[in-house]
């Protein structure tokens, strides 16, 4: 307990002393950075709500943005309606909930803290340069993870056994290193709960270290980006998760289509390095050969897996035939508590108490109508940035589709695993969210005060 209390001391000193020897919106990236790579197992248990590490960043940030609030730059705040049509739609939905404590829970995690995180952002940042940290600071942190991840895979240790055991997520196994699937072996998952949610950390910052080694001049920031780029794609592969690896690959293709050409030459040199491994090491091709049969063979591990998505579907689907439910759900949570039956072939039908698939879990959890308004919640930003990308400037909007890629990237995560409400990555997702929205702000203040707002560096890119 010793260690959690102090990175809990180190986190309160670090924010505070940014905050008032610089400025809240210096304190930003130490957030950012904090709220990414430390995990969940680093928590105080209280009984109630259980004091998690980010958790406690988020209470001083939000005592820091009160106490010494000025005058926003951002004077809009957009996404207004739809986060409070969704939050009055979630406490109707907890109202009925059949786990009534667990949805309030959730409520205040999934309400309070995303959201409060979104807004202290939007109305803290003042120029696009504090965006650039914030993204850097979220990349320097995945890369860190991915260091972990590499200890995991050849050292057979893992920085979540440094905590107690009884926080620790182990999946019934009781060893911090994850072998729920045998017929993948270790599988990196680092310092989040799941190997798909680390997999699908590193596919959401992917973009933006792509970005920002197109913008920042120092060049032991650029050598520093690289190496995490090669670590992040190294880590991504060792998650051995499909729904990453997919991820990957849809938000990569938006790059290519819509990223400046600088951006396009560094997919095309990881598109020639990634060709070269596979001729290099046939086993690299060999894996991911056997990975894709064991997917459509049934009697695998991985094939069970694949097969568990449609009969999840099919089950959460006859579920809500009660209209009451088909409206408002079961309640934040409920799934967890409770479970649902899954009728899997060659597998007795039981109870299953995980969900791998946040769009299906939000379905079950909140109804059809608090898919569709959490999906237009979550569609909006992307679509804000898109917008913009068609209106700025070259030198300017190419930010705007790295973040639509991010997005892109969480979206299909979140048709395999439960990305939303668990572990770090709807945290990360709600950053990601409050820089996009920001950017887009800031650019439309600067232009009509005609103020340059680039990037650092953003003049060797126009210029190239």
């Amino acid at each position: 307990m010793w260690l959690i209390c102090a990175i809990d001391v180190l986190v309160v000193f670090t924010l505070v002393r940014l905050a008032t020897k610089h400025g809240l919106e210096r304190a930003l990236p130490a957030f950012v950075f904090f709220l990414t790579l430390i995990p969940g197992e680093c928590r105080i248990v209280t009984g109630v709500f259980d004091l998690y590490t980010s958790r406690l960043a988020l209470i001083v940030l939000a005592a820091l943005f009160f106490t010494k609030r000025k005058k926003s730059v951002i004077q809009t705040f957009p996404l207004k309606n739809l986060l409070f049509v969704h939050a009055s739609w979630l406490l109707l939905s907890t109202l009925v909930s059949i786990v009534v404590l667990t949805s309030a829970k959730q409520f205040l995690a999934q309400v309070l803290e995303y959201y409060l995180i979104y807004y202290i952002i939007l109305k803290t940042v003042t120029d696009v340069q504090t965006i650039s940290k914030l993204a850097f600071a979220m990349v320097a942190a995945v890369g860190v993870a991915c260091c972990f991840g590499l200890l995991e895979i050849y050292a057979g240790w893992s920085v979540l056994s440094i905590f107690p055991a009884e926080l620790q997520q182990t999946f019934g196994s009781g060893n911090t290193l994850y072998t729920e699937l045998m017929d993948r072996g270790i599988r990196a998952r680092s310092t989040f709960p799941h190997p798909i949610l680390f997999g699908a950390a590193i596919s959401m910052v992917l973009p933006l270290a792509m970005y920002l080694l197109t913008t920042v001049s120092s060049r032991f920031q650029k050598v520093f980006l690289y190496v995490c780029v090669v670590v992040m794609f190294w880590n991504l592969y060792k998650t051995s998760s499909r729904g990453p690896w997919l991820a990957t690959i849809a938000s990569l293709a938006v790059l290519l289509l819509g990223a400046n050409r600088k951006v396009r030459k560094q997919l095309l040199v990881v598109g020639v390095l990634a060709s070269l491994v596979l001729l290099v090491r046939p086993g690299v091709t060999d894996t991911i050969w056997n990975t894709y049969l064991a997917t459509l063979n049934p009697n695998t591990g991985m094939g069970m897996s694949f097969a568990y998505r449609p009969a999840l579907y099919r089950a959460v689907t006859k579920a809500l035939e009660d209209p009451l439910r088909a409206l408002l759900g079961f309640g934040l949570g409920a799934f967890r508590d409770e479970g649902l039956i899954i009728v899997l072939p060659n597998i007795a039908p039981h109870r299953w108490f995980t969900c791998d698939s946040a769009w299906l879990l939000l379905t079950y959890e909140t109804g059809y109508v608090g898919l569709l308004f959490i999906g237009a919640l979550l569609m909006k930003p992307a679509v804000i940035a898109l917008r913009a990308y068609r209106t700025l400037p070259k030198p300017e909007r190419y930010f705007c589709i790295n973040c639509v890629s991010c997005l892109v990237s969480f979206f299909v995560v979140m048709i395999s695993v439960a990305a939303y409400g668990w572990g770090q990555n709807g945290q990360m997702l709600w950053v990601v969210i409050a820089m996009t929205v920001s950017y887009v702000a800031l650019s439309k203040r600067g232009r009509e005060r005609q103020v340059p707002v680039a990037l650092p560096a953003m003049e060797e890119m126009a210029a190239f």
